[in-house]
């Protein structure tokens, strides 16, 4: 009987050893590949900061200004009488019937004709 109960410790022993071995492997491994992701995302942070730095850069006043004589040398500040109020503008026309045509960038094309609800047929 006691020879049974010290195997039966020793393979539970034996077991426990291994277990503790394989737990402290997966851990040096997740350990391993958090470091590798602390590393990548300093990595990123630090290509976010020149990547800012950047934009800063591209998006000073005085650059876009230049640019902006330098592209678009007919570009003017909007003047007053160029806005009007809602009153103002004109009031679309109304469709003569349901089979009116409508107008694409390529030209006129026959509308579907419609039920009264709205659906097609």
């Amino acid at each position: 009987m006691k020879l049974i109960a010290v195997a039966t410790w020793s393979v539970l022993a034996t077991m426990a050893v291994a277990a503790m071995f394989h737990i402290t492997f997966e851990v040096e491994k997740l350990e391993a590949g958090l470091g590798l992701l602390n590393r990548q995302i300093a990595e990123e942070q630090e290509s976010i900061h020149v990547l800012q730095a950047e934009w800063s850069y591209l998006n000073r006043p005085q650059r876009l200004e230049e640019l902006s004589r330098e592209l678009l040398p007919n570009l003017a500040p909007v003047r007053a009488d160029q806005f009007v109020s809602i009153g103002g503008l004109p009031i679309r026309p109304a469709a003569v019937n349901e089979k009116a045509a409508i107008r694409t960038p390529t030209g006129f094309v026959p509308a579907i004709a419609l039920r009264p609800g709205g659906h097609s047929r």
